[in-house]
This record gives C-alpha cells, sequence and structure tokens, in this order.
C-alpha cells in the first residue's frame, strides 16, 4: 500500500469515527459536514468506498432513515 492511499484510508476512517461520535450526539450538522467530506474522499480515491457505505449505514440505523443525507425536520 502507498503512503498516499494509506493516508486516505487513515483520514477516512477519522471522519467515520467523528461522524459516528456527531450522529450519536445529535450533531446533525456537524455529521452532515463529516459525511460530505466523507464522500468527497471517497470520489478522490475509491478505496475509501467501503468507509462511506458504513458511515451511510451508521446513518440510517441512528436515524431510521431510508437516506441518511435526507434533512430531518427541525424541532421547533
Amino acid at each position: 500500500m502507498n503512503s498516499d492511499l494509506g493516508s486516505c484510508l487513515r483520514l477516512a476512517r477519522g471522519l467515520l469515527r467523528l461522524y459516528s461520535l456527531a450522529v450519536a450526539s445529535e450533531q446533525r450538522s456537524v455529521a452532515d459536514h463529516l459525511l460530505r467530506a466523507l464522500e468527497r474522499l471517497a470520489k478522490s480515491e475509491p478505496a475509501c468506498e467501503p468507509l462511506l457505505d458504513e458511515a451511510y449505514l451508521r446513518g440510517i440505523r441512528h436515524h431510521g432513515s431510508a437516506d441518511p443525507r435526507t434533512p430531518r425536520a427541525e424541532p421547533q
């Protein structure tokens, strides 16, 4: 594994970890930013796509939404 790929994978794992924490803490806007960063990383480095898939699954499990990127109604 070259160092660029290794760096991308480490970054993707870190983003996934932070995304999971943000979701669990119900910090929706932070989670959305982290998910977008992970999406961009996976777009530039396809080896990171499985970590993006895992983020989608974690979002679905926590939010019960068919699409974790779908905005939820904010409490008033």
